[in-house]
């Protein structure tokens, strides 16, 4: 897939801009807090429907605007469409795909690397379960419908624990819950499976050390090993009188986390910062080589600014992988260093400030 332009409006800082962009590579220049992020931003919410930044939709729009519009023409193969959205202060946001409604939609195969992505190693585990749950909803569409589902289940499940509805009532969303939340969670043990060992050469090549890491998944209250389902089951029955007394939810996918170990040490307490960095981006890598090898398509990039972290021998290893695969759209304030990098490939520059983008001749 590819991006061939453009639009915004009133998109946070960027008033008005409208670009055309080549297949290869896209360098967006600037100094800090002109807006390359917020167009890596604009370009991630059209092709997988959310922002990165989980941004509440007012914080979008321009400051003193009452919207934003964002529109960009796609190509896929021969196809061509559009995708637009408008996001007001009240209300949801309205999709359109060739300029009619767009009630369902779709994911585009966009990966993106943002410096915040560190939180994926030592942030909450929330932050490790929504890259997981992120990366295998645009692989395999039923997940995010059962993630829905399973949400809708927990939320009336500790309704009625609130509200101290009789347990046979509870026991049958429970029940519910035990169902959907085995198939979220054989489905995350299953893309693991295939994802770790791509992790594991990408952080070693980073790295430069021969260094262990490994991947556990580790299930709060219940054993997975012994068979998703019985475990969520045996897991309901044991915190059944706890939870009449806390009055929530105690088991299930929702509580549980992916454990990063480097040399059997958890990773979120005892990795350097440089370590964490060369994990978040080998995360993004292992992402991105794992969907292009099930997707076997294109894959547009996303870089912001992440070049800035990594000294000079392991920014050309990072440039190595991504630099010759698909379209990429990389952000910096290091225009000379990027420069020096891109060696046959070439180049297209667009520069931002003051909420203007404009392409360099």
């Amino acid at each position: 897939m590819y991006v061939e332009e453009i639009e915004l409006t009133n998109w946070r800082n960027l008033e008005k801009v409208k670009l055309c962009f080549p297949e290869k590579v896209s360098v967006v220049v600037g100094d800090n807090a002109q807006g390359k992020t917020n167009f890596l931003e604009a370009l991630f919410l059209l092709a997988r429907g959310t922002s990165p930044r989980r941004a509440k939709d007012e914080e979008m729009i321009r400051w003193g605007e009452d919207f934003s519009y964002l529109k960009a023409r796609f190509r896929e193969e021969n196809l061509y469409f559009t995708r637009e959205v408008v996001v007001r202060k009240e209300g949801r946001k309205e999709w359109k795909r060739d300029g009619k409604r767009e009630a369902r939609k779709t994911t585009l195969p966009v990966v993106a690397y943002f410096p915040h992505d560190r939180e994926i190693v030592e942030g909450p585990p929330q932050e490790r379960r929504d890259f997981l749950d992120e990366a295998i909803s645009f692989l395999y569409s039923p997940y995010s419908r059962w993630l829905r589902e399973y949400e809708k289940l927990l939320y009336r499940r500790n309704f009625l624990l609130r509200e101290g509805a009789s347990q046979d009532v509870v026991e049958v969303y429970g029940e519910r819950l035990v169902n959907r939340g085995a198939q979220i969670v054989e489905t995350r043990l299953r893309y693991l499976r295939q994802f770790v060992p791509s992790l594991q050469s990408f952080y070693h090549r980073l790295s430069g050390e021969n260094t262990s890491l490994s991947v556990v998944y580790h299930s709060l209250g219940y054993r997975w090993e012994e068979g998703v389902e019985e475990g969520l089951r045996r897991a309901k029955e044991k915190t059944q009188e706890e939870e009449r007394e806390k009055r929530v939810t105690l088991f299930g996918p929702h509580r549980d986390d992916i454990v990063f170990l480097l040399q059997g040490r958890e990773a979120r307490g005892f990795a350097s910062q440089g370590e964490k960095k060369r994990m978040a981006v080998s995360l993004r890598l292992a992402e991105t080589a794992l969907m292009r090898s099930i997707y076997r398509r294109e894959i547009v990039i996303l870089v912001d600014d992440i070049f800035s972290e990594l000294d000079r021998k392991r920014r050309h290893l990072l440039w190595q992988e991504i630099g010759s695969k698909g379209q990429i759209f990389l952000t910096t304030t290091e225009e000379e260093e990027i420069k020096k990098m891109r060696g046959a490939h070439s180049l297209s520059m667009f520069r931002v400030e003051g909420g203007k983008i404009e392409k360099e001749e």
